[in-house]
This record gives structure tokens, C-alpha cells and sequence, in this order.
């Protein structure tokens, strides 16, 4: 079995990649593939910490996140009108994207990232048919995935390392990482919330 052979989780990430580049391609590509056909975006994220570190696993989950959204984007606007509308009709935030203009599309795209009250590959699919420029929401899409993607692969490799072997290697230390971590990451989805309750108190 996985744990005999590799006694930690850092052993297991030098093995990974000790594969050169072969190791990413296959990630970024399955990844990309399996986020297309919404296979959830954190367990995607918490194989990429475990496999290859906060840090390089940041850099093959955006790579994998912007292409996939970038792909879906694409297909939705070229192909699947259709399709998509068959899929997501009974949602009722699929209609009020219809509703987006062109110059508030990057902040719509930027808060709905953040916040993930949509799920990544819906919603990837669903702004290819809204008024939005390519531009904008790839960027909205960059910079709204960005500080979650950081803050929870940070959390996998350090929960994933951690019960590698067994649940007793969880110390008080790193509970309290995991527990900061998570609290980050809900700051930061309800940032679009707060901010929108400010501007409505100014009005």
C-alpha cells in the first residue's frame, strides 16, 4: 500500500516531483477535464496540496481553474446555448445573468468567484452566455479565485501531510493553522456581502 512506502507526505511530494514535468501535465490535464464536468473545485485543490505543496500546487490548480473556466466559457458562447439552458433553467440565478451589462460583468464575475455561491463549473458555463467580454471575465475569474485557492491549498497540504499516516500526527499547532485558514477563507467569501451592505448603507 501508499503509506508503507511513503513514510511522510513530503517524501511522497519529492517522488511526484521527481517526475519532472510529467507529473503538472497530467494534473492540469485531468484537472481541467474533470472541473469541465463539475467534479468539485476543492477536492481537485486538495489532491494539488497533497501531490505538490502549497506553493507549486497554487500554480497547477489556477492553471487548471483558468482553463477550464476559460474552456467552458467558450463553449457555452460557441456551441451549447441549448444545452446550457436545458441544464441550469431551474436556477434562478442563470436568468439574472442576462441581466449583466458590459462593464459590470468583471465585478459580477469577481464577487460570484469569491463568494462561490456558484458552483465553479455552472457558473463557468453560464457567463459564456451572458454579456460579458472574454477579457473580463477571465480576469474577474483570476483574481476572484486567486486568495481562496492560496488559503486552501495552504490547508490541504498542511491537514493531507499531517494525517498521512495517522489522526494522532494532527498537533494542537496545526489545528489551529487549519482553524485560521478556514476562517480566512469564509472572510473572504463574505467580503462581496459586506461590501454590498455598505454601499447600500451610503445610499
Amino acid at each position: 500500500t501508499m503509506i508503507p512506502i511513503f513514510q511522510d507526505c513530503q517524501q511522497f511530494q519529492q517522488v511526484i516531483l521527481a517526475q519532472g514535468v510529467l507529473a503538472p501535465l497530467m494534473y492540469v490535464f485531468l484537472a481541467t477535464l474533470l472541473m469541465m464536468v463539475f467534479i468539485p473545485r476543492s477536492f481537485l485543490m486538495l489532491i494539488g496540496g497533497v501531490c505538490f505543496g502549497a506553493w507549486w500546487g497554487t500554480v497547477w490548480v489556477l492553471i487548471s481553474s483558468m482553463l477550464a473556466g476559460c474552456f467552458s466559457f467558450l463553449v457555452a458562447r460557441t456551441f451549447g446555448r441549448a444545452w446550457v439552458e436545458r441544464t441550469f433553467r431551474k436556477r434562478h440565478w442563470f436568468y439574472q445573468l442576462e441581466k449583466i451589462t458590459g462593464n459590470s460583468g468583471f465585478y459580477v464575475v469577481l464577487t460570484s468567484r469569491i463568494a462561490h455561491v456558484i458552483h465553479f463549473g455552472a457558473a463557468s458555463y453560464a457567463f459564456g452566455l451572458a454579456n460579458i467580454n472574454l477579457k473580463s471575465y477571465l480576469w474577474g475569474t483570476f483574481w476572484g479565485i486567486l486568495p481562496g485557492t492560496v488559503v486552501l491549498l495552504y490547508s490541504s497540504q498542511v491537514l493531507g501531510c499531517s494525517l498521512w499516516l495517522r489522526p494522532e500526527n494532527l498537533s494542537l499547532e496545526t489545528i489551529y493553522r487549519i482553524v485560521f485558514a478556514s476562517l480566512l477563507v469564509f472572510f473572504i467569501s463574505c467580503l462581496p456581502w459586506l461590501l454590498k451592505v455598505k454601499k447600500s448603507q451610503r445610499k
